[in-house]
């Protein structure tokens, strides 16, 4: 790397509590075949080995460049540190639990580099176990190249009537067009947000070799954080409660249109029949969220107006289910 020029890309390793896998994360990049990077990890205020760890492998190479956060950010704000430090062309979010093979990054540039239509070049995933085993190949799905923005778009939601996971946000990023969007935002399943405002800002490609092994262990952040409370903390800890998360994935998705959408107004109007699709697949999802919200606010009230309500539901439960035993009768 000449230093008087920025890297031509950029690695961003946010990480919290990383110590068992994040020495197999940190070989796997530094012995990439394209060494033209840098390596920015933001420490979460890790309570155990993570920070002389990191502090070692610093100190020997002079791309990595380390954090240390007074205080834990939370996920969301971590995340998005990483990426506004960086300098590079292109820029790559790097888990502490996963690995990459040693050609990941340069067949990554080698796409980006050729077609600049490209917002986001990925390889195949490998799932891998807390031994490093191979459980399985994960077929991502989200080589979208197609030319106009509404066909991605649709393509995009609906890979994600089947699939759910998000291999694809740790692939290569132009950063132009990454820092544009929102980032990873302060909210469940933002990082699936964010790639649906980069299929309609450009392409994306998969490189059909497998060079990603996504790590499946018990402390994984998904496994870690089994309950929408946890997961809403673990994004940002001062958002510790969310009522409507489902209600707010489709606000945001009909924003990112707003903002990234086709100019043609008949081609915008083609991805928001996307969202009114999504929105009637989760109707029963999106109910449930504002039902809990209302029982919660009445649980919420005086005592004696709750059991006032309680009273009124048992008085309304038993008339309705006498109307019903009357209409059986009389049919």
């Amino acid at each position: 790397m000449i230093a008087d020029r920025p890297p031509r890309v950029s690695l961003g390793m946010p990480v919290y509590n990383g110590e068992h896998f994040i020495e197999e994360a940190l070989d796997a990049l530094l012995n990439q075949t394209f060494s033209d990077f840098e390596l920015i990890i933001s420490d979460n205020a890790s309570t155990d080995r993570t920070p002389q760890i990191v502090s070692e492998y610093a100190a020997r190479d002079p791309r990595v460049h380390f954090i240390r956060n007074d205080k834990n950010l939370g996920a969301s704000p971590n995340f998005n540190k990483v990426f506004t430090l960086s300098k590079g062309e292109y820029f790559k979010w790097a888990s502490a639990d996963d690995v990459c093979g040693p050609n990941f990054l340069k067949r990554c540039v080698e796409v980006l580099d050729r077609y600049p239509d490209v917002a986001l070049a990925y390889p195949k995933t490998v799932i891998i176990d807390e031994n490093s085993r191979e459980v399985g190949l994960y077929d991502d799905q989200l080589d979208l190249q197609a030319g106009q923005a509404w066909q991605r778009y649709s393509q995009f939601h609906r890979r994600f009537q089947t699939l759910k996971e998000c291999n694809a946000v740790f692939g290569l990023i132009r950063s132009s067009l990454l820092r544009q969007t929102r980032l990873i935002d302060a909210f469940s399943s933002s990082d699936v947000v964010l790639l649906s405002e980069l299929a309609l800002l450009g392409k994306y490609y998969e490189i059909p070799d497998a060079m990603f092994y996504r790590r499946d262990h018990a402390s994984s952040s998904i496994r870690a954080n089994p309950s929408l409370k946890t997961r809403t903390a673990w994004f940002d800890p001062n958002k510790p409660h969310s009522y409507f998360p489902h209600w707010r994935i489709l606000f945001e998705f009909y924003r990112s249109i707003g903002r990234f959408g086709p100019a043609s107004r008949v081609e915008r109007l083609r991805c928001y029949r996307e969202l009114w699709d999504w929105q009637r697949r989760r109707q029963k999802t999106l109910r449930r969220e504002l039902r809990v919200f209302m029982i919660d606010q009445i649980l919420a009230l005086p005592a004696p107006v709750v059991n006032s309500l309680r009273r009124v539901k048992r008085l309304w439960n038993g008339l309705r289910n006498l109307y019903r035993s009357h209409r059986a009768r009389v049919s």
